[in-house]
């Protein structure tokens, strides 16, 4: 019968201060560029806004359809899907007045 690993668990207190004890200078070396290309991926997270600009968190409920249209475009156009909702709201805003 084959054992079980015990699977780690980010509560096990123990475990954790194992693995951090068991990263030593010695181990560690420089990134290699496919490691670094996906730290660069990894890292970008929100872009960040201008300085004195607020956003709030909405909820928006969009058909999936447009949903997969509008998220094609911005990846097309290199954009966020929060900045293409925002540019479209603001046009239409300006085209009502």
């Amino acid at each position: 019968m084959a054992t079980k690993k015990k699977k780690t668990d980010e509560d096990d207190f123990d475990a954790l201060e194992r693995l951090a004890r068991s990263i030593t200078p010695e181990k560690l070396r420089p990134l290699t560029p496919e490691m670094k290309r996906r730290w660069e991926a990894a890292k970008r997270g929100r872009p960040k806004k201008p300085a004195g600009t607020n956003a709030v968190p909405t909820l928006v409920t969009v058909e999936p359809q447009l949903l997969r249209r509008a998220d094609a475009y911005a990846k097309k156009s290199g954009i966020s899907r929060s900045q293409l909702f925002s540019e479209a709201v603001r046009m239409r805003l300006e085209t009502a007045e």
